[in-house]
C-alpha cells in the first residue's frame, strides 16, 4: 500500500484509487477501515477490509487490492529495522507474522471510533500516534473471540450491514433481522461492546462518509447529503456543525487527505 520505508511506527489516513494495485514492501502493515471497503489478496489469500474486518500485511508479502470509491483507511506501518532501543516493539509484532484478516472486535472498534473523531490530530502528533498504535498492537495480540460467544459476531454482521446501507433509510428492525437477532438484543450489544446506540453509530459513520465525499469529490453538497443518508443539505449542515463544529464549505476547503 506504500513504497516508502516507514519509521518504527508510522500511522496515516489514506485513500486509494478505484484501480487494482500491486504492492510488496519490507515493513509490516495493518490496514483498518474508516469508511468504504477494500478487496485485498495477501500471498494468495483473499478477503475484505470493511466495517467488520481489518488485515495484517507482513513484510515481504505480495498483495493486490481494489478499494471502492470514496474510501478512507487507517494504515499503521511497522518497521522491521530499528536500533537496539526499538527491538522490543519490533519483536512484539512477530506473533502477527502469520496473521492476516482479523475481526474488528469492540476493543479495536473503540480505537477506530477515537480515530474517527480525532483523525487529523491523531496522525499529526507523533506521541498520540505512537500511543494509539501500541494499543492497537496489544489488541491484535489478544486471542480471537471464541466461537461459543456469538454476540460479537452478531455485532460484526450488524456493523457490516450498516456500512453497506449508509445512503439508505436504516431501521433497527432491518439491522437486527440481517444480523440474526432481536432489536432489544441489538441495543444491548451496542451498549455493552461499543458504549453507544445503533443510531449514534450510524450518525458517526454518515458524517465520516459526508466528510470524505466533500474532500475527495466535486459532487454538490445536496448530492453528498443524499449519498450519506441525509434528507437534504440543511440536515447535513446541522449534523456536521453539531457533532464536528464544521460546515460543508469548511470541510471542502480542507481538500483531500495527503
Amino acid at each position: 500500500m506504500s513504497t516508502t520505508t516507514p519509521q518504527l511506527l508510522s500511522l496515516s489516513l489514506r485513500s486509494y484509487s478505484g484501480q487494482v494495485e500491486l504492492h510488496q514492501h519490507d515493513f509490516h502493515q495493518v490496514v483498518l477501515p474508516q469508511s468504504g471497503s477494500m478487496e485485498i489478496e495477501v500471498d494468495g489469500r483473499g478477503g475484505k477490509v470493511d466495517a467488520s474486518q481489518g488485515v495484517v500485511i507482513s513484510a515481504g508479502a505480495r498483495h493486490t487490492f481494489l478499494a471502492n470509491p470514496h474510501n478512507r483507511f487507517l494504515v499503521l506501518d511497522v518497521s522491521t529495522d530499528g536500533g537496539e532501543a526499538q527491538q522490543g516493539t519490533i519483536a512484539s509484532f512477530e506473533p502477527l507474522n502469520d496473521k492476516r484478516f482479523f475481526a474488528v472486535r469492540p476493543d479495536i472498534r473503540h480505537l477506530l471510533d477515537y480515530a474517527s473523531c480525532n483523525g487529523p490530530r491523531l496522525v499529526g502528533s507523533l506521541a498520540m500516534a505512537e500511543s494509539w498504535s501500541r494499543l492497537l498492537l496489544c489488541s491484535l495480540l489478544q486471542p480471537e473471540v471464541a466461537r461459543s460467544d456469538p454476540g460479537q459476531f452478531i455485532l460484526a454482521r450488524a456493523l457490516a450491514y450498516i456500512e453497506q446501507h449508509l445512503g439508505s433509510a436504516l431501521t433497527v428492525h432491518d439491522i437486527a433481522r440481517y444480523a440474526g437477532t432481536s432489536e432489544r438484543r441489538l441495543y444491548v450489544l451496542f451498549g455493552q461492546h461499543l458504549n453507544t446506540t445503533p443510531f449514534s453509530h450510524i450518525a458517526n459513520l454518515r458524517l465520516n462518509l459526508a466528510i470524505d465525499l466533500l474532500r475527495q469529490t466535486s459532487l454538490s453538497i445536496i448530492d453528498i447529503a443524499h449519498r450519506a443518508g441525509y434528507a437534504d443539505q440543511s440536515a447535513l449542515t446541522h449534523a456536521l456543525k453539531k457533532a464536528r463544529h464544521l460546515t460543508p464549505a469548511v470541510v471542502r476547503k480542507q481538500g483531500p487527505l495527503p
